[in-house]
C-alpha cells in the first residue's frame, strides 16, 4: 500500500525533483499576476511550449511548497488564472494541502492529489473531483487513516513532466464542463474526439501495478497522435480507449490499452472489447495494445476471439507503435 511521506527531509528532496522535472521542457519565462482581483501575486512563471502548460513554484515559509499550474501560453504582464495547485506540506501530513508525495516500500516516489480544488466558484472542490475525475486511483495510508487519492505520477519517471501535464489538462476540462453544465454523457460518434477528462477510472482504488498505471493516458494520447497522422479520425467516450473512424466515417477499430501484463488484466481487457463492440455498427476491428508480447497460448485463444494484438515500446518520453501501419491498412477499407 501507499504510504504519506511525511519526513520533512524526504519532502524537501522530492519537492526538488518535482520542479526539476519541468526545467528541460521550459520555453520561456514569462511575468504575470496571478490569481484574481484583490488577491494576485507578481510571479514569473516557466511556460512549456511541449507540454502546453506552465508553472510557478515556491516556498511559503512555515505553511506549504506551492506548485501553481494553468494551461496555455499566458501574456506577458497579464493577470492570470491557475488551474490548479499541486502543493506540498513542508513537513508531517497536512490534509488541507491538495498534493502529498507517497511511497511504496523501497520503490519510486509518487506524486498524488487528494482531491482539494480551489477556484473561487461554487461547485468547485473535492465533491466535483472525485465525481468527475477519472485517472489512476488508490488507497493511502495517511496517518491513523486510509485515504483514497488520485495517483497522477511517478516521480522519477522519464515521463513525470507528461503525466502532471495531462493531470492539470485534466483539471482544466472539470472546471470547463462543470461551468457549462456538461454533464460526461457518452458522446454521439458523430461528434468523436478525444477527451483527456474521460481516460481512467473513477474513484474505484484497487491494487495494480502503480507506477505503470500512470502511462495510460500519455499512451492513448499517442496512439491517438499517431493515427491522427494518418488522416484517421479518433476519440474515446468514457467505455472505450480509442475509437478510430475510416474516411467513410465509419468506426472501423476500437482500442484497448493495458499498461501490465497480468492474465487478469488482459483477459478483463478482452472482454470488455467483446462486450463493448455489440453496441458498435460495422463489426470493427479489435486491438489490444500491450507493452509486450503475450505467451502463445493466450495469444492464440485471443486470435480466435478475433482480438488483434498490437505492442507498444517507448522512444523518450513517447509511447511509440511499430507495427501500427499494418493495423491502419486495414481499418481504411
Amino acid at each position: 500500500m501507499l504510504r504519506v511521506v511525511e519526513n520533512e527531509a524526504a519532502i524537501r528532496r522530492y519537492q526538488r525533483r518535482f520542479v526539476h522535472g519541468f526545467k528541460p521542457l521550459v520555453s520561456e519565462v514569462i511575468p504575470v499576476e496571478l490569481g484574481h482581483p484583490g488577491a494576485s501575486v507578481r510571479a514569473k512563471v516557466n511556460w512549456s511550449e511541449r507540454l502546453g502548460i506552465w508553472i510557478f513554484s515556491r516556498k511559503i515559509a512555515d505553511h506549504r511548497y506551492w506548485n501553481a499550474f494553468g494551461v496555455g501560453r499566458p501574456e506577458g504582464g497579464a493577470r492570470t488564472a491557475i488551474t490548479c495547485e499541486i502543493n506540498f506540506p513542508l513537513c508531517g501530513i497536512d490534509r488541507r494541502t491538495g498534493g502529498a508525495f507517497a511511497e511504496d516500500g523501497p520503490g519510486p516516489a509518487f506524486v498524488v492529489h487528494r482531491g482539494k480544488l480551489g477556484g473561487g466558484r461554487k461547485g468547485v472542490g473535492k465533491g466535483l473531483f472525485e465525481s468527475r475525475y477519472r485517472g489512476v486511483w488508490q488507497v493511502m495510508a495517511d496517518g491513523d487513516e486510509e485515504t483514497p487519492v488520485a495517483l497522477i505520477g511517478v516521480l522519477d519517471s522519464p515521463r513525470f513532466a507528461r503525466q502532471i501535464a495531462q493531470f492539470v489538462v485534466k483539471i482544466a476540462r472539470i472546471k470547463e464542463t462543470a461551468a457549462a453544465g456538461d454533464k460526461q454523457g457518452e458522446l454521439g460518434l458523430e461528434a468523436l474526439s478525444l477527451r483527456e477528462e474521460m481516460v481512467g477510472e473513477r474513484c474505484r482504488p484497487r491494487e495494480r501495478e502503480t507506477g505503470a498505471a500512470c502511462d495510460h493516458g500519455l499512451i492513448i494520447r499517442d496512439l491517438s497522435d499517431a493515427i491522427r497522422a494518418k488522416d484517421f479520425q479518433t476519440g474515446n467516450d468514457g467505455c472505450r480507449d480509442l475509437l478510430v473512424m475510416n474516411r467513410k466515417g465509419l468506426i472501423r477499430a476500437v482500442f484497448q490499452i493495458r499498461t501490465e501484463m497480468s492474465l487478469s488484466g488482459i483477459l478483463a481487457e478482452a472482454t470488455q472489447l467483446l462486450l463493448n463492440n455489440l453496441s458498435l455498427p460495422e463489426n470493427p476491428l479489435l486491438i489490444l495494445a500491450l507493452p509486450r508480447a503475450p505467451e502463445e497460448g493466450l495469444r492464440e485463444k485471443l486470435q480466435r476471439l478475433s482480438i488483434d494484438l498490437l505492442v507498444y515500446g517507448w522512444h523518450g518520453d513517447r509511447a511509440i507503435f511499430p507495427d501500427l501501419t499494418a493495423r491502419l491498412s486495414r481499418i481504411a477499407t
